[in-house]
């Protein structure tokens, strides 16, 4: 049952996939299967653990994702490098956007989940498109102590994440008020 369920589940993701329009700018979460998403998902409570913003280049969707480095992924292959195929798209502003991407490609991937410094994660990466680009906040920054950290100290202490420190997850973004 659940098998069946998980498969008629992935073939109307794929057949929606397949006629859906995404437009630029809307944002895009997954369920990743890096192995930093059971942490993600521990902490938050989510199953949402990576997203990233929709762009067109030559005509074609792409994702802007902060992976290993900020980088362009095409919407296929973004969604298909996701757990189970599963995949939402969240839209917001109500007009035709540019999302100006060219200055953040190559940026690192930021490990230690800081909003001080020029490196990226991703639900940071979307956060700060949309409050430069757009003027948009779409959420607050969290501080250590809202999410779920009990027995992440390890984790948190090798990252050498600040306890002091604000974070956005992508959990924060997706529960946005301004997502549609």
């Amino acid at each position: 049952m659940k098998k069946s369920f998980l498969l008629f589940l992935f073939m109307f993701i794929n057949i929606n996939f397949t006629f859906a329009k995404y437009n630029e700018g809307d944002i895009i979460f997954q369920i990743s299967k890096s192995s930093q998403s059971k942490f993600i998902m521990y902490a938050t409570k989510s199953v949402w653990t990576h997203c990233g913003i929709i762009v067109y280049k030559n005509n074609k969707p792409y994702v802007l994702e902060a992976s290993n480095i900020v980088k362009l992924t095409s919407l296929k292959s973004f969604i298909n490098r996701g757990r189970f195929g599963l995949f939402v798209i969240k839209h917001i502003i109500n007009k035709p956007v540019k999302v100006k991407y060219q200055k953040y490609l190559g940026i690192p991937y930021d490990s230690q989940f800081s909003l001080n410094n020029k490196l990226y994660y991703c639900s940071e990466l979307v956060w700060v498109i949309y409050k430069e680009q757009f003027g948009i906040e779409l959420c607050q920054p969290k501080s250590l102590s809202y999410y779920n950290i009990n027995g992440l100290e390890k984790v948190i202490k090798r990252r050498n994440i600040s306890k002091n420190s604000k974070f956005i997850a992508p959990s924060d973004i997706k529960n946005s008020a301004y997502l549609k």
